[in-house]
């Protein structure tokens, strides 16, 4: 929990509180926002298995609670607010809908919903796999750019799920550090999985989501959302051509 909160920039950021008549006070919906977004991490699969588990739940608690948070988070003020997080949540359902239909009628092992199974599909074909690769790249860029118009960089509860979110897109799109390394034994394929992801999800919330949020918010146009939705068409594509 420490390494997250801090990993993400809680801690320098502002926005668990706002300003009434006898000065600050604890704003409740960014507070609960903020823990519902930190709930969501519980489920991230870094090792294989989420902390969840030990709950009795599964990694699909990570939608739920990234679910939560981002629809209780309070607006922005920028123009489309509404449209843009609707986009935000119906985009990467519509990605994971088509992955887990995919895994369904081939038969892949996994629980559905779960992100477990997902990273597990990413490296059936390898690092050179071709038709199933280009629909993991489209689906990473297309679930990266919803996110994008709606991150605040400034405040805690948006950097915390800008975390969590990477955190997803890490485990889930990008290859396990074992295809990398040959030789490993699978408790250090372990810990360097879980070690790249994070790592991975560190950069794609500071340097990605932290760098060009802003840029994509104020020139956000409805145009934006088609091209958006045309890559994740083109992910679905590639990724049903696979058993063709």
């Amino acid at each position: 929990m420490i390494i997250v909160i801090t990993a993400s920039g809680t801690l320098r950021r502002h926005g668990l509180e706002r300003r009434g008549g006898r000065g600050k006070y604890i704003d409740m919906r960014n507070a609960c926002a903020w823990a519902a977004a930190l709930l969501s991490t519980f489920g991230l699969p870094w090792s294989g298995v989420p902390f969840s588990h030990y709950a009795g739940a599964r990694s699909w608690t990570w939608f739920l609670f990234a679910f939560v948070s981002l629809v209780i988070l309070r607006g922005d003020g920028r123009l489309g607010c509404g449209f843009r997080r609707c986009f935000a949540l119906l985009n990467p359902a519509a990605i994971m809908t088509a992955i887990y239909a995919f895994m369904y009628s081939n038969g892949v092992p996994g629980d559905i919903p779960g992100i477990e199974a997902v990273a597990a599909v990413n490296t059936l074909e390898g690092l050179m796999g071709g038709r199933l690769r280009l629909a993991w790249v489209f689906f990473l860029v297309s679930a990266t750019a919803s996110f994008l118009p709606v991150y605040s960089p400034n405040e805690r509860a948006p950097a915390l799920l800008s975390f969590s979110y990477s955190s997803f897109l890490a485990i889930a799109f990008l290859p396990p550090a074992r295809m990398l390394f040959t030789g490993l034994s699978p408790e250090i394929a372990i810990q360097a999985d879980a070690a790249a992801s994070f790592v991975c999800a560190f950069l794609i919330h500071t340097f990605i989501m932290g760098s060009l949020s802003g840029l994509a918010a104020s020139h956000w146009r409805y145009s934006h959302a088609a091209v958006n939705a045309a890559l994740t068409a083109a992910g679905m594509f590639f990724l049903f051509a696979v058993g063709t």
